[in-house]
Formats: C-alpha cells, sequence, structure tokens
C-alpha cells in the first residue's frame, strides 16, 4: 500500500468516527420520538419527523460515500485547510451543547421547516455528488451539473439552512457566536476547495465565473 492510499484512508477514519456517532444517535433519538406520537394528526409531529428521517438518511449516506469515495487527484497543501476543513465539520454541532431557548409554536414550526428543507437539499446534493465527496480541500472528479448548476457550494448552502434551523431553538449570544465562528471556517472551507479545483481542473475557472458561490445573484 504506497502513501498516497494510506493517507486517504486514514483521513476517511475522523469523519466515519464523527459521523457514525451522530448517526447512532440521530437513530435513537429518532426510536425515543416514534415512541411517543400525537394521539391525533399534528403538523407540528409530521414536519419534525420528517426532519429527523432526512437527517438519519442525510448521515447514512455520508457515511456510505466516504467509505467508496474515490481517491483524490490533488489536495491542499498545509495545516490550515485540514484545521478549517475540521472545525468546519464540527463546530455547528457545539449548539447541541447549548442550553435550548424558550420555545413558541411558530418558532419551532420555523426551525422545524428550516432543517427538514436543509436536510432534505443536502440529500439530494449529496445523491448528485456521490463518490467525489470530501471533506478535506481535495479534487477528485469536477460535479458542475445539477444542484452545481446553481451554485457552487450547495451542500454547504444545505448545511447552513439546516443549521440556522438548529440555531432558532437555542437563540443566544453564545449560540450567535457559534454560528459565526462555523460560517467563517466554512468560507475558509469554500476558498480552499477552489483553489485546489482551479489548479487541477482547467475548466473550472470558466464555470466559477458563470456560477455563484453560494447564493444566486448575491455571492
Amino acid at each position: 500500500m504506497n502513501k498516497e492510499v494510506l493517507y486517504d484512508r486514514l483521513m476517511r477514519l475522523p469523519v466515519l468516527l464523527f459521523t457514525g456517532f451522530f448517526f447512532v444517535r440521530e437513530l435513537l433519538n429518532l426510536g425515543t420520538f416514534l415512541a411517543r406520537p400525537p394521539l391525533a394528526f399534528d403538523w407540528h409531529f409530521m414536519f419534525a419527523l420528517s426532519a429527523r428521517i432526512s437527517l438519519v438518511v442525510f448521515l447514512g449516506l455520508l457515511i456510505f460515500f466516504h467509505l467508496i469515495r474515490s481517491r483524490p487527484v490533488n489536495k491542499a497543501t498545509g495545516w490550515e485547510p485540514k484545521i478549517s476543513a475540521l472545525l468546519g465539520l464540527t463546530l455547528g454541532n457545539v449548539l447541541l451543547l447549548l442550553d435550548r431557548s424558550n420555545s413558541s409554536p411558530i418558532l419551532d414550526l420555523v426551525s422545524t421547516t428550516l432543517l427538514l428543507t436543509g436536510n432534505y437539499l443536502c440529500v439530494v446534493v449529496l445523491l448528485h455528488l456521490g463518490r467525489s465527496i470530501s471533506i478535506m480541500a481535495e479534487a477528485r472528479k469536477l460535479v458542475t451539473s445539477g444542484p452545481y448548476q446553481l451554485v457552487r457550494h450547495p451542500l454547504y448552502l444545505a448545511e447552513q439552512i439546516a443549521i440556522i434551523g438548529i440555531f432558532l431553538q437555542f437563540l443566544s449570544w453564545q449560540a450567535a457566536l457559534v454560528i459565526l465562528v462555523h460560517f467563517v471556517f466554512q468560507i475558509r472551507r469554500m476558498l480552499n476547495e477552489e483553489c485546489v479545483l482551479s489548479d487541477t481542473f482547467a475548466e473550472y475557472r470558466e464555470y466559477a465565473a458563470r456560477t455563484a458561490r453560494l447564493i444566486p445573484g448575491v455571492w
């Protein structure tokens, strides 16, 4: 086994362990949630159930595609891209360690809707990205079709929608600080990935020139 193959396999391990932990946790939470169904039809319950199921599906797909992903043809050098990738991946989950704010029916509905939308979009993007998925700033195959026709980083956009949904359940200055720092590292991940893709694929610059980074018509 050469060093490149060994490196690629070792870099999968922390992501698989991290994602696997939350996959098992969400499965158990889903079981607990289903153990207390409402006595009558409840839209809020159905929205929350759909959001939970879509998150479990997304985490399961994340594990699966990381196990079968193709080897990178290029990757960023140095520690900054690796640290930014890991912090961008994990910081959002710090929200779950904070105290939840007082809820209201409307706020709960908005939060659940954002979670459902973000998780659903994550599944759609991930199914399209397939074996080209990366956590670190690496290049495997240039994907420019499907959701990538609209923005260059649709998976990050979907994740941020879901994380804002989580944030609405906490609503504190600590939670806002976590969200801000998390988003800073997500931006660094985007920029690092774009540098690698631009160096690897000659057509990437033309694609980037016609496609928004995160929000069509804005940025």
